[in-house]
């Protein structure tokens, strides 16, 4: 599924080869810039399948991820959806590692590293096209199945490669860039979730408390604490600033 890419004719040109030499059903599928909310629905509609997977276009996945990620579904059928474990794609470079290890070791329901039964994604009515951004609009869909009762299966077999950010700068916009999806999720469920609509912004201040040790400032190489406190200090300032309307600055 391509969202509206600069480089389509070199990924409708893959997408021929791999149809030609491979004894599976590929089919490019192009969207103009509607958002990954938006790309990925229009993908499951145009698919037929009983299961649905779901891969970010920059992860890279195990040989045995495609394998590993459905084997839950033919022990149970009363599985709904199945993540998997994703690892930093850089294993050489420290701030890839340590974000692998601490900011982002407790996602369970990011893209890419999902699958859905369809029948279950249909009725929860698939992502919520109102994410317009790459943020937040797969907690969304993963919070409502909860939410719904469905059961969620972590298989730690299914392997995913995901670039994380090498240096701050680049890490502090990914923080930003959280911060604007929570306040999207924050507002839609404010009303029929109260609790959850004002819960996101206090669990995200949670590591604040952080910018008040010496340690934090003073380190000569970047740490968990001071990840964590740049995770909530960034990620409030992006909510709070599209909780007010503020617009972003585009990349």
């Amino acid at each position: 599924m391509d969202d509206g890419s600069p480089n389509e004719s070199e990924m409708k040109r893959t997408a021929e080869k791999l149809a030609g030499s491979e004894n599976i059903s590929i089919k490019y599928l192009g969207n103009s810039h509607a958002g990954p909310a938006a790309a990925r629905n229009y993908g499951v509609r145009s698919s037929s399948g009983r299961i649905i997977c779901f891969l970010d276009d920059d992860s890279i996945p195990d040989k045995s991820w495609l394998s590993e990620i459905v084997k839950p579904f033919r022990n149970s059928d009363s599985i709904a959806l199945v993540s998997g474990k994703t690892l930093s794609y850089d294993r050489k470079a420290s701030l890839p590692l340590l974000l692998e290890k601490t900011v982002y070791s407790g996602k369970c329901w990011a893209t890419c590293n999902i699958a859905y039964r369809r029948d279950a994604f249909e009725a929860l009515g698939g992502f919520d096209e109102s994410f317009t951004e790459p943020s937040w609009e797969d907690n969304d869909l993963g919070i409502r199945a909860k939410w719904a009762g469905y059961i969620h299966v972590y298989n730690k077999q299914a392997v995913v490669y995901h670039p994380h950010e090498k240096s701050i700068e680049e890490y502090k916009k990914k923080c930003l860039l959280n911060g604007r999806g929570a306040a999207v999720f924050s507002r839609k469920h404010l009303l029929k979730k109260p609790l959850w609509g004002i819960a996101t912004p206090i669990v995200m201040s949670r590591h604040l408390i952080y910018g008040i040790l010496p340690s934090v400032w003073r380190a000569k190489t970047i740490n968990e604490t001071y990840l964590k406190f740049l995770w909530s200090f960034y990620s409030l300032q992006g909510f709070w600033r599209a909780m007010i309307g503020k617009k972003h600055a585009k990349n």
